[in-house]
């Protein structure tokens, strides 16, 4: 068996230098990566002891961009594995799939671009969910694109023709070749299963699996800013993207500063939103500067320390296929507040408080009641309950999700 990873899905997508499939496809790459022995060529199950394609060998092969990020531990890994890694500026997926007699091509994003519309005996990807097509347009795309090719496509993306003269026609031609069998998805979330089959009424039948998304459990380094004063600010992430919707989390911040003052009362709380590549998307929405915090992109570790040390973590996105944040945060019994939408509730369950992404009052809501002290213990013991259950499902499942790429035709 010869298995090429699509390790381009890891990298950087839009204007975020880390996101949420990417975080995926590096977790499952480091799975396979736990079983694979270089020198005889096999893929082995932990429970079995054995290769999972008996006399046969296993080969990996990856394809990644040499354009953009990648971490280095992952091309020190395919270095020290003899594992061979193309860059997709030299070789297109098609040309190293009939080069080296590729039988499995598993990629853990789907790409509508023509480049990825390969033959190969088995093509396997996670199916995420449909955001193209859930999503509704907002002109804050174009603001919060950072390249002149980026404004272009976000003036664009989510509008209702696009998605009917663009996504849709590509998504059928991918639905119809799963429901004949060319093509075998998993997926991440009940949410996003019920959606490609609700999007797709073809697939209604077709089994897709879900596998909870991995997550990578970092430990926690760095020095928090020193503004923050300990355990004394709120937490949002990936503030680059609009779909995120931090800014309306932001200006509830904002408002709820405000209220404050005009009863005399010292709001003594920061707000660190991360990920921000441009401040000015938020600073002209508000009036209280002192409070925010925004940082560029973080690296794991910091971003951990953060969660660590949070008095709250917010979650206002407007779609989730899976939604990790609030799940790090809970980790050390942060107490959450999140979008009621999409996959979010399913994951959270009862350990968030939840709100209209839409509404900034709903979110201001939130937050006052985040600062009730009877709150705020319940939601805490909450949280780390809520996590130790997403945490176990998430190890049994990258198991499952390694052994469906491999045996994807068992199922």
């Amino acid at each position: 068996m010869n298995l090429l990873y699509n390790l381009v899905a890891v990298q950087p997508i839009h204007n975020a230098k880390f996101h949420g499939g990417g975080s995926y496809g590096e977790e499952l790459f480091w799975a396979l990566l736990k079983h694979y022995d270089p020198n005889h060529r096999g893929l082995v199950l932990p429970d079995e002891g054995a290769p999972v394609f008996q006399n046969k060998e296993t080969k990996i092969y990856c394809i990644y961009d040499s354009k953009k990020y990648l971490s280095s531990s992952i091309i020190a890994a395919c270095k020290k594995n003899d594992i061979s890694i193309f860059d997709i500026n030299e070789s297109s997926p098609q040309e190293i799939i009939n080069k080296y007699a590729i039988n499995t091509f598993y990629t853990p994003l789907y790409s509508l671009e023509k480049k990825w519309k390969i033959e190969v005996e088995r093509f396997v990807f996670t199916w995420h969910g449909v955001r193209a097509l859930e999503m509704h347009y907002s002109g804050l795309g174009v603001s919060f694109a950072k390249s002149f090719s980026q404004k272009i496509e976000a003036l664009v993306r989510y509008r209702e023709c696009w998605k009917k003269y663009f996504y849709k026609p590509k998504y059928q031609l991918l639905a119809k070749r799963i429901a004949e069998g060319k093509v075998q998805a998993m997926t991440v979330s009940e949410h996003s299963r019920a959606s490609i089959k609700g999007f797709f009424p073809e697939l209604i039948d077709i089994e897709i699996p879900v596998f909870y998304s991995p997550m990578a459990e970092n430990v926690a380094k760095g020095i928090l800013p020193k503004e923050t004063g300990g355990k004394r600010y709120f937490l949002l992430t990936s503030g680059a993207r609009w779909e995120k919707n931090n800014l309306r989390a932001v200006v509830a911040f904002d408002e709820l500063i405000s209220s404050w003052i005009a009863q005399n009362k010292e709001f003594n709380f920061k707000i660190i939103v991360t990920g921000v590549t441009n401040k000015k998307n938020y600073t002209k929405k508000i009036r209280h500067h002192e409070n925010f915090i925004f940082l560029n992109y973080v690296e794991n570790e910091e971003l951990e320390l953060l969660h660590q040390n949070a008095y709250a973590f917010i979650f206002p996105s407007l779609n989730e296929g899976f939604g990790y944040p609030p799940i790090q945060s809970m980790r050390y019994g942060v107490p959450v507040a999140a979008s009621g939408t999409t996959s979010i509730p399913e994951i959270c369950e009862n350990a968030a408080l939840y709100f209209d992404p839409y509404s900034i009052s709903e979110i201001k809501n939130r937050l006052i009641q985040l600062l009730d002290p009877r709150i705020y213990k319940d939601y805490s013991a909450r949280a780390k309950q809520r996590y130790r259950e997403v945490s176990q499902r998430q190890k049994e499942d990258l198991e499952k999700a390694v052994d469906f790429i491999l045996n994807a035709f068992l199922f």
